[in-house]
């Protein structure tokens, strides 16, 4: 509802222009307007009518802006006055403010908001300096008819004015609310005749800070002079919504009561709580990214260690008898190859970045396939819950970090409940974020996410051990049952598809995972992949070039391969290598290259194999894949790529799909 509706407002100014155009904005917002084209006008005006506010151009001719300003202030000192000048009369303005000018305005007024604004906050200051006048009249009253109570009342008066803020109480002894000011009724939702001798403090405090005023009071009665108290708390208006509000506590003098003033600092207090969540986040990325930059460099040399052993083990299994204890032993070996290789993966999607194996996909039926590989292998004391939204939109997401994610974390979920039984909810719903949502994930906008929970009711964590959930190698489960990277993996995971995790957990209470993945509104089309290529023993001598700095891979794969009928030279030069082909080129049909090696990297050394003979096929093989790009791959003319370790298996096979055209 617009209070200034009637209003009336009388402008003065010599330019006519200006005045029509403040008319016309003005009273298309209820106001009454007069106009006077000089100060002397103006005071004809205001002498023989009702007006509720001034507008006052300083610089006229005649009769200026303050002589009008003092006949005014002479004639209704209450009557509130705004100045307009330009930005060159600063010290006018100034001395107008000194003579009572309510508030001032910079001509020419490019935004009529600020005019606007200036009139509603200057009428809503007079409309409370009247009620308040009319409220200090009637307690003047009420002290010529009451004598002693009457003068208790207008001390009480004064000091709500003089020690309380915008929202304001009068406490008695026993904390009863005998008075509460507009702004008090506006917080708690009550109006007057329902807080005042009917509510006490403490209906409106929350239970941790009720004994703030108990102690106030304790302190009271060992000083006569107490000085004002100050605290935060927390406030509940009749909704018991929490307000956190910053309050003072002051002794009304000559009475035993107290004036409570509040300031509601809620917003302050959100806007705290988003920075310090958005810190953290903050130090939790740079700890995850300084791990991955190292992981990256451990990882080249690990695979580089592992392709050897998958070699070896291989070789030797394709040499005797499969029931041999040579042959158990060396699968035992090639087992225990892979899962290393595994743990490197995971040790590298700390540094990951590729966009490579992404798209739009959706993730409902990779959260499907979980839940069907879940119910397989989780016993029944653990209820699964389906909470699954077929109908959410896309993410832009590899689907095999996709199920990894999920697995990791449902994994976790049922190790917690393993002993006690409990309810893995598995969620996965369309959402948009509003301005509110964004206090409780302080690192995303407001817009649209595709959210996926996971959630459990077994043990919970406590706070500190939420802290380094996503370190590395951290780990709260028994020895042999987690290495201490699902979650490192999963946090990283999650960054590359910039997304965001949160973690919900008290002792005892559960533990919920939600990750907020970018809605992809974009309909990208499905990737379709065709089916492998068959396995096709090697039907002729293809001659290799085999080039890799480490000798181990070098004298693997040239043994491997020769077993297999190939014929190979090789080089841990990659200098040396690319001597030779320059005088064999014609002898060679196809090139195996490390990407890491002294002198020339794997694809400068493929740039100048090219040169060459550019129809020479290619295969690179790198340690460290996530530092390579396809862009990079095809600029080479590089044929094929391979992630090490490698197996001989394996690099026969792609060989073969290459010479099957």
């Amino acid at each position: 509802m617009n209070n200034n509706v009637g209003k009336v407002i009388l402008t003065i100014d010599d330019e006519s222009y200006i005045r029509q155009s403040m008319r016309s904005y003005l009273e298309d917002f209820g106001f009454i307007v007069f106009e006077a084209e000089n100060g002397k006008k103006g005071l004809e005006i205001f002498n023989s009518n009702e007006i509720d506010l001034i507008l006052l151009d300083l610089r006229m001719p005649e009769m200026n802006g303050l002589e009008v300003l003092k006949e005014i202030k002479k004639q209704s000192p209450d009557t509130p006055l705004i100045v307009a000048s330009g930005t060159g009369n600063i010290s006018a303005v100034v001395e107008a403010l000194h003579l009572g000018a309510w508030d001032y305005i910079l001509k020419p007024i490019e935004d009529m908001n600020v005019l606007y604004h200036s009139v509603t906050k200057c009428l809503g200051e007079s409309s409370l300096k009247k009620e308040n006048k009319i409220y200090q009249e009637r307690l003047e009253e009420l002290v010529m008819e009451r004598t002693k109570e009457l003068e208790e009342s207008e001390k009480r008066n004064k000091a709500i004015f003089k020690h309380t803020g915008t929202a304001a109480v009068i406490l008695e002894p026993d904390y009863t609310i005998s008075m509460a000011n507009s702004k008090f009724c506006e917080i708690v939702g009550l109006k007057k005749n329902e807080i005042e001798w009917e509510k006490k403090w403490h209906d409106f405090v929350a239970d941790e800070h009720k004994d703030i005023m108990n102690k106030y009071i304790e302190q009271r009665e060992k000083s006569n002079t107490l000085k004002p108290d100050q605290h935060e708390i927390i406030f509940t208006n009749k909704d018991r919504k929490k307000i956190h509000t910053y309050i003072t506590l002051a002794t009304l003098p000559g009475i035993d009561k107290i004036a409570v003033s509040l300031l509601d600092i809620t917003e302050k207090k959100e806007a705290e709580q988003r920075w310090h969540n958005l810190e953290k986040q903050l130090r939790n990325a740079q700890k995850m990214e300084a791990i991955g930059t190292l992981a990256g460099g451990i990882a080249h040399d690990l695979n580089n260690i592992l392709s050897p052993v998958l070699g070896y083990s291989e070789m030797t299994m394709m040499d005797v008898d499969p029931d041999s204890k040579a042959y158990k032993h060396s699968e035992k070996i090639q087992k225990a190859a892979l899962r290393a290789a595994d743990l490197v993966s995971q040790i590298l999607a700390f540094n990951r970045s590729s966009e490579e194996g992404k798209k739009s996909i959706k993730l409902h039926p990779v959260a499907k396939e979980v839940i069907k590989l879940l119910k397989g292998s989780i016993p029944s004391t653990i209820k699964i819950i389906d909470d699954i939204d077929r109908n959410c939109g896309r993410v832009e997401a590899d689907p095999t970090q996709i199920h990894q994610i999920i697995m990791n974390l449902c994994t976790n979920a049922f190790h917690a409940m393993e002993a006690t039984g409990g309810e893995l909810t598995l969620s996965l719903h369309e959402v948009l974020l509003s301005k509110e949502d964004l206090i409780k994930y302080p690192t995303l906008t407001e817009n649209k996410y595709v959210a996926l929970t996971v959630s459990d009711t077994g043990c919970g964590m406590d706070d500190k051990t939420q802290e380094r959930i996503f370190d590395p190698y951290f780990t709260t489960k028994d020895e042999g049952k987690g290495t201490g990277l699902g979650l490192a993996t999963v946090y990283s995971i999650v960054k590359t598809h910039k997304g965001s995790i949160f973690v919900k957990s008290s002792l005892n209470q559960g533990t919920s995972f939600t990750i907020m993945f970018p809605l992809d509104e974009t309909k990208t089309k499905q990737e379709t992949h065709g089916s492998k290529r068959p396995i096709v023993k090697n039907t002729k001598k293809i001659k290799i070039l085999f080039i890799d700095d480490n000798h181990n891979i070098v004298e693997m794969c040239k043994e491997g391969l020769e077993t297999l009928g190939y014929k190979v030279k090789d080089f841990s030069s990659s200098l040396d290598a690319l001597k030779f082909f320059k005088k064999q080129h014609k002898n060679i049909d196809l090139v195996v290259t490390d990407q890491t090696m002294p002198d020339k990297t794997g694809i400068e050394l493929a740039k100048e194999l090219q040169k060459i003979n550019n129809t020479i096929p290619i295969i690179l093989c790198s340690g460290y894949a996530e530092a390579i790009d396809q862009e990079q791959i095809d600029l080479a003319g590089i044929t094929k790529f391979l992630k090490k370790p490698l197996s001989v298996d394996e690099l026969s096979s792609t060989i073969q799909t290459i010479f099957m055209g």
